[in-house]
């Protein structure tokens, strides 16, 4: 970035986040950039022969870079060293008359920490002067140009003299790297303390060694103490194209510090709604090593403004977080017309994590991000964010108890629906676990394990305490009867387990549970409505306790087929091993009082019957109470799974592969012994599969064994034909082509599984931009990431799913079958080496149109960043156009952003 005097043609800019040197400052040290026109050396004479001939370096009367009393210190101090050569990779000569050795091919001198590699180097060791240059092949291309390593910095050149004593050197066409930038130099002069003066000089960011745009400058010095560059008239060059309007009379490019405070560039927006903007202007804040902060504001000229706070902080081995606050005034259209519309909206984010090595076996961390129900509408900077219609946050405290089985979790939690602005707090929610353990099993094992030392517990205690409300109801006076609150206790105990017949594993176990409820509520019957009224008492007011408990005894095994074929076959064998599983299980009747269930309220219907209200004083707390009634009964399972091999020229052991023809093929159900009717329930049947590893497919299906009756349109207690009840499926599948990533080889076309189908086209495109609040190159928040190791790449998602409900209709059973259907479809392909199109959509089945559509084209210039979004219809039609430098350095001056919003919408 730099820092100038402005002319009224001029430009003044400066480095956002930086500390800035005044004008005054720098003019108070003298500009001895002006010496290198008076030098006697700071031209280097054409040279045929390899020596300096009319160069004076040799003469330490007339030149400074001679052995003069000014450089008597520098005499002493080199004095007690000498330049070390290297054996030349061609030949070494030395001429005794002028006392100066030649060397050819692959040479390098050190000296001290200056370190010099060339292709030709000639020493003068009365004037104690090396000259060194590269050669060319016999392509006529240069080879072996000198470079130089002194003071941490590297300087590659075409040709030099250097002067041992002095410290000093001549360099012609010399590129360095200056902090973010690149200087370039015809002649530069360079001192003794590494400071150096350049005449017919360049600055650039471009690393090309022709750059494609650059800051032209007639004289410059880069300065050690402060560390910065200054020049006087400079202009820019684009492309070779000299851009003479924006010229700067003189200035100076700063360095820039690892951490500084300054001001915050701000962007230029215009909406038709909110009208023109300065977007994200303000001031960074740097306190001390371990935090910062930035302040940013938005203002609109009809009225709309926004304040952002951004603060983080970190410590090392200990902890690092950030805290966001945003709060907006949002003004649409014009005051006293039909559109006006005037609201605020607010968010808070906090993130914070600690070190594991803080302080071990304990963790506290916390994802917070609270909003008000329509700031993404409001305030989203993306279409993704827009459609956000959902927010969660979690503060969490985990211990863990080293040597021990213990284990405690203590979570605040938030959710949030922006849809019709409903909020669920979980304020606190706490976990306490013990892990399994063996209570009678020998520390020192002596003989056989015995049998009781198998048996095995565990325990888990969980305290919930719940409130859900509507944002119009914060506040409220009976805001504290939403809370809901109770504590859950669970043992499990293990028995060991046992083998029945060699091959079937039987597993008894017993579990026992607990509920505790803080809260209450007794039913009453209301004649005048007709309708069952419920007393609730306030948080806390009440205690009570529920029991659960129930015994199990499971067993199962594996059974496997194999079918081989013959060896001559492409199909080896297949392989399918079935699973059966069958678990009895029995529950005593829970539903007493003691579990919390009343069966004293009778009542006298509008119609004369008397009817009688069975009741639970803990309905609609934390946790359901006990359910009623006792079960006997039995869960069983079947489940497939069928592999083949094949032969395969890629394994040179085996010669064969092995292929995933079913993953899963899973039947399931349950039979309950004491159920008054309809013992039996649904059959399921779930599948999943990836076949040759390129497509995943899922399904499930429900088959009721039970009759609709026909006079009720319900299922009654006759079994006949397994009816369809419902279906799911789904698959993802991806094409890939080209380039070398992972999931696509060269020149070929591959393919991958869902849950990498988005690895390429739905995260962010990293848009090198510098941003001094986090110190990182930030992304924009639309874009989307360039795989382009991939050139091509189409992704597909697609669910449906199916159910039939039945309803009476004159006397008629109508059957009502019900069919949601999504798809999804993205892709990408690189146009060229540099360019980048990418595409997402969707389609909705029951409005049949495109979902949210948007295509995204990215091309690097290299130096420069072109990005181009386009949303072509819906409500959050838009697009934007921007390009901009790469270098973190001109990302704010060198840019041009031009975007139609959504907002206009």
């Amino acid at each position: 970035m730099f820092v100038a005097c402005s002319f009224p043609v001029g430009v003044f800019s400066f480095a956002p986040g930086q500390a800035l040197y005044s004008v005054s400052e720098y003019s108070s040290q003298a500009d001895t950039s002006a010496a290198v026109q008076t030098d006697t050396i700071s031209v280097l004479q054409k040279d045929t022969t390899g020596v300096l001939l009319t160069d004076s370096i040799s003469v330490p009367a007339t030149d400074t870079m001679g052995v003069s009393s000014a450089d008597t210190a520098y005499q002493q101090k080199s004095s007690l060293a000498i330049p070390v050569f290297s054996s030349a990779r061609d030949s070494t000569d030395f001429d005794p008359q002028e006392q100066i050795a030649y060397y050819y091919g692959d040479v390098t001198v050190t000296y001290g920490d200056l370190e010099l590699k060339a292709d030709y180097m000639e020493y003068n060791s009365r004037t104690r002067v090396v000259y060194a240059k590269g050669t060319t092949d016999s392509t006529g291309k240069a080879v072996g140009n000198p470079v130089m390593k002194d003071g941490g910095k590297t300087y590659a050149m075409e040709r030099m003299s250097y002067n041992f004593s002095t410290g000093k050197a001549i360099i012609s066409n010399v590129i360095t790297q200056e902090g973010d930038g690149y200087l370039h130099g015809m002649v530069i002069k360079k001192m003794p303390d590494n400071s150096i003066h350049i005449k017919g000089g360049k600055y650039t960011t471009c690393d090309h060694e022709h750059p494609h745009f650059y800051l032209d400058m007639s004289k410059a010095k880069v300065l050690n103490s402060p560390k910065q560059t200054v020049f006087s008239f400079s202009y820019l060059v684009l492309e070779d194209v000299p851009l003479y309007p924006a010229f700067i009379p003189f200035g100076f490019v700063p360095d820039r510090p690892d951490r500084a405070g300054g001001l915050l560039f701000p962007t230029f927006v215009d909406e038709v709604k909110r009208g023109f903007a300065l977007k994200d202007l303000g001031y960074y804040f740097v306190f001390g090593s371990h935090a910062d902060l930035a302040l940013t504001g938005s203002f609109y000229t009809l009225g709309s403004w926004s304040m952002r706070a951004v603060a983080r902080y970190t410590k090392r081995y200990k902890y690092n977080g950030n805290l966001n606050f945003d709060y907006a005034m949002n003004v649409l259209g014009e005051k006293g017309s039909a559109d006006y519309n005037s609201s605020s909206v607010y968010a808070i984010r906090w993130t914070h994590s600690m070190d594991p090595k803080m302080h071990p076996g304990i963790n506290f961390s916390a994802s917070v991000n609270y909003s008000a129900a329509n700031y993404n509408a409001y305030q989203g900077q993306s279409t993704q964010q827009a459609l956000q219609n959902t927010a969660s946050s979690s503060i969490s405290f985990r211990k863990t108890w080293d040597g021990t089985p213990f284990n405690l979790s203590v979570n605040l939690t938030h959710s949030q629906n922006m849809r019709d602005s409903s909020y669920a707090l979980g304020l606190p929610n706490l976990t306490f676990t013990m892990n399994r353990i063996y209570p009678f099993k020998l520390k020192e094992r002596v003989g056989k394990e015995q049998w009781l030392e198998k048996f095995a517990m565990t325990y888990g205690m969980t305290f919930d305490n719940k409130i859900s409300f509507k944002e119009r109801e914060l506040g409220n006076v009976d805001f504290m009867d939403f809370m809901r609150n109770g504590m859950k206790h669970t043992f499990g105990l293990t028995l060991p387990p046992m083998t029945l017949l060699k091959y079937i594993q039987l597993t008894p176990s017993v579990s026992y549970g607990m509920n505790m409820y803080f809260q209450s509520a007794t039913q009453s019957y209301n004649a005048e409505t007709n309708k069952i009224d419920k007393d609730k008492k306030s948080a806390f007011e009440t205690f009570g306790v529920t029991t659960d408990y129930s015994f199990s005894l499971a067993a199962s095994t594996r059974l496997y087929g194999i079918f081989q074929f013959g060896r001559n076959s492409h199909i080896r064998a297949i392989r399918h091993m079935i699973t059966p599983s069958v678990t009895a299980s029995y529950r005593p009747e829970q539903g007493t009082a003691a579990n919390g269930y009343r069966e004293d309220l009778w009542y006298i219907d509008p119609q004369g019957k008397s009817r009688q209200q069975i009741y639970n004083i803990y309905d609609g707390q934390a946790y359901s109470p006990t359910a009623r009634g006792r079960t006997a009964g039995m869960s069983f399972g079947l489940g497939n799974n069928v592999e083949m091999k094949v032969r395969s020229k890629a394994d040179t052991i085996t010669g064969e592969r092995k292929i995933k023809v079913i993953d899963n093929l899973n039947f399931s159900g349950s039979y309950n012994w004491l159920a008054d009717s309809m013992k039996l329930s649904n059959i399921g049947v779930s599948f999943n599969t990836t076949p040759f590893d390129k497509l995943t497919i899922n399904g499930n299906m429900q088959f009721d064994p039970y009759k609709i009756h026909p006079l009720t349109a319900k299922r009654y207690n006759k079994m006949g034909m397994p009816r369809f009840a419902s279906a799911g499926f789904s698959f993802g599948y991806s094409f890939r082509g080209g380039g070398n990533s992972e999931t696509g080889k060269s020149g070929s076309s591959n393919s991958s599984s869902s849950s990498s189908s988005s690895s390429s086209a739905n995260v962010p495109v990293p848009v090198h931009r510098y941003d001094p609040v986090t110190g990182e190159y930030v992304t924009t928040d639309w874009m989307y990431y360039a795989d382009f190791n991939s050139p091509w790449s189409i992704n597909f998602n697609y669910g449906y799913n199916y159910s039939v409900n039945y309803t009476l209709v004159e006397s008629r059973v109508i059957t009502d079958h019900k069919h949601n259907q999504t798809l999804g479809f993205s892709g990408q392909i690189q146009l060229t080496k540099a360019a980048m199109l990418r595409m997402n959509s969707g389609f909705d089945f029951k409005e049949l149109t495109l979902t949210t559509t948007s295509f995204d084209l990215t091309y690097n210039l290299h130096c420069f960043e072109f990005v181009f979004n386009w949303v072509p219809t819906g409500r959050w039609q838009q697009w934007s156009f921007r390009i901009n430098a790469l270098s973190g350095a001109l990302a704010d001056l060198l840019k041009y952003d031009k975007t139609k919003s959504f907002w206009d919408n």
